[in-house]
């Protein structure tokens, strides 16, 4: 008889816990334990979590317009005038065009050609997509260009052209404005120069001489 009560007494135990954890699971009252979508939570899930807990202030985002201490970028400014008012911060040099001329051959020269003559590889497939061809560095598209607008299609893109705002720094966007800029001779023989090519190669002897 003992034993009947004691069984009966467990089985009442299990049935009124079942019940309790049953009653918890469905109260969708709780944000931070369940959203609802499901007839019973019986556990709480990572993506019900709240975003701050008790006590804790908001996590609130910065005001706009702000600027981080390290790793950040100023964007452009806004309005053609703006842009072409850019000064280039950077001063030129042999230093300099020797960067910019290695940046050019590994982004650039697929597109622009090895020399800047509007005739890579890659550029010349660009009115297959219906796309203007990139422009030669001397033609009058690109002289009539300011700095700050030349910086800022490198930065944005332009037509085909990719943005390299997230891929190069600023100074390095500035020195290849530089090397766009040089004197067209001594762009050739920055560009052709055997220490600034892309791994793989660079100028055939033909497209050095002309």
């Amino acid at each position: 008889m003992k034993r009947l009560l004691d069984i009966r007494a467990l089985v009442a135990l299990a049935v009124l816990a079942t019940a309790a954890v049953v009653a918890v699971a469905c109260d969708s009252a709780d944000p931070g334990r369940s959203s609802g979508a499901y007839p019973i939570d019986i556990f709480q899930e990572m993506h019900y979590n709240q975003g701050w807990k008790a006590q804790e202030p908001p996590r609130e985002l910065p005001p706009e317009g702000s600027v981080p201490i390290s790793g950040g970028k100023l964007p452009l400014p806004e309005g053609a005038e703006a842009i072409d008012a850019l000064a280039n911060p950077v001063s030129a040099s042999d230093d300099v065009l020797n960067r910019a001329a290695h940046l050019y051959a590994i982004n650039c020269a697929m597109c622009h050609g090895p020399l800047g003559g509007g005739d890579g590889y890659v550029g010349l497939h660009f009115e297959e997509y219906a796309g203007v061809l990139p422009p030669a560095f001397d033609s009058e598209r690109i002289r009539e260009l300011s700095e700050g607008r030349a910086y800022a299609s490198i930065t944005q893109g332009f037509g085909l052209m990719p943005a390299f705002g997230n891929l190069l720094s600023d100074d390095d966007r500035w020195t290849l404005v530089h090397l766009i800029f040089a004197d067209p001779g001594m762009r050739a023989a920055f560009l052709s120069d055997p220490s600034n090519q892309a791994p793989g190669g660079g100028p055939t002897a033909d497209q050095s001489a002309s």
